[in-house]
């Protein structure tokens, strides 16, 4: 359920000291606000004063447990197993009695699906999702993008803003923006033309991938993040090999020929088995928060951002986030130096009889790989 307030920096009075501050003249006439001014930099803070004060009120004297505000959209969300009918009349209850008023047009619930900060919450589905017209705004851009060489400035600064809003749900599509941003900051006047590159056009041709493929659908994660090795999932690489194991699921391979005399990075090939994992098992890490643990901070850092200055890296990366959208799960990763991983060491370096004395409960064929074409998503 939601609501929105009536009017809501007029329901904030201004000391009469403070009216000539926020003054016009006008025809020999002066007129003074003696409310809170809609633009002023400040009116935002002040309002959200209320704003808390009224979560407030309605957790400790309503009994009212999950309630959210921006500024002055307020949004409650019930337990299945209660009356959801009686919270929202305790919910309209708190503003009758405090004379805030609402507005009707915008006050909605109980429902199981609500439009809330432009975004739809579904929690019979338990997904968040862009509503349509939003969805197929924003793909509309990314084509006419697409096909550009440069744009101005402007254009691009409102480009980011629509793919900031559907980041909101598009989570793994964060790590598509940076770039663009990055690209924003070449020139300084609005009317001055961009470059755009073919890194701008790849970033923008995943963000097509994500909502053509899912509708701009994510569903909620798990709160609490998942270490990699509580699901028993290890992975190692060495400078030609690579290997992983997930409860009694394994893989291992060689690195092509043609990715080592391209004299790979020991972050390229730890950040390999993790894709390779992704793309082989990430089915079954439907709406998880994975926590990798890394003896290699180059490869903590690159997974953290989700860029890397190096093109071969990025291509693993957008396969990363590709599989992360699809699967709908989130990688983190943390630095921990010297990791025993003695299991996937062993995968890695192809020493079977150590590998099987270390987990004799192992399958006995390996999940098979995926083409390194693939993998990078050439």
């Amino acid at each position: 359920m939601k609501t929105d307030i009536t009017d809501a920096f007029k329901t904030i009075p201004v000391h009469p000291s403070l009216w000539p501050f926020q003054g016009i003249q006008w025809e020999n006439q002066y007129y003074f606000y003696t409310q809170l001014v809609f633009g002023s930099r400040s009116s935002p803070k002040i309002f959200d004063y209320l704003s808390q004060a009224v979560c407030w009120i309605a957790t400790n004297k309503f009994a009212i447990e999950n309630i959210l505000h921006l500024l002055d959209d307020f949004l409650v969300i019930e337990d299945p197993g209660r009356n959801a009918n009686e919270t929202m009349a305790r919910f309209q209850s708190v503003f009758n009695t405090l004379s805030i008023p609402l507005s009707a047009k915008k006050t909605v619930g109980p429902s199981t699906s609500i439009e809330y900060l432009g975004i739809i919450l579904d929690s019979e589905n338990m997904e968040a999702r862009l509503p349509l017209d939003k969805l197929n705004r924003i793909l509309s851009i990314i084509r006419q993008f697409s096909s550009k060489r440069t744009c101005t400035k402007r254009e691009l600064l409102s480009l980011l803003g629509h793919l900031n809003f559907a980041s909101r749900v598009v989570v793994p599509g964060r790590s598509f923006v940076s770039h663009l941003i990055a690209m924003s900051t070449n020139v300084k006047k609005l009317h001055h033309h961009v470059h755009l590159n073919k890194e701008c056009r790849a970033d923008l041709a995943m963000w097509a991938v994500f909502l053509e493929g899912w509708n701009g659908i994510s569903f909620f994660l798990d709160d609490n993040i998942t270490r990699a090795a509580d699901i028993e999932l290890f992975t190692d690489a060495t400078p030609t090999s690579f290997g992983g194991i997930y409860n009694n699921q394994w893989f291992q391979g060689y690195f092509p020929i043609s990715l080592q005399e391209e004299q790979m990075s020991m972050a390229f090939c730890e950040l390999y088995p993790i894709v390779m994992a992704c793309i082989l098992l990430g089915s079954e890490w439907k709406r998880k928060r994975i926590l990798f643990h890394c003896d290699n901070l180059a490869t903590v850092e690159i997974i953290r951002k989700g860029r890397s200055k190096i093109p071969s890296i990025m291509k693993l990366m957008r396969s990363l986030t590709f599989q992360s959208a699809k699967c709908n799960f989130i990688i983190h990763a943390k630095h921990i130096p010297g990791v025993r991983n003695d299991i996937a060491d062993a995968l890695s370096r192809f020493q079977m009889d150590r590998f099987r004395r270390l987990a004799p409960q192992a399958e006995k064929d390996p999940t098979p790989c995926v083409s390194v074409k693939d993998i990078l998503m050439d």
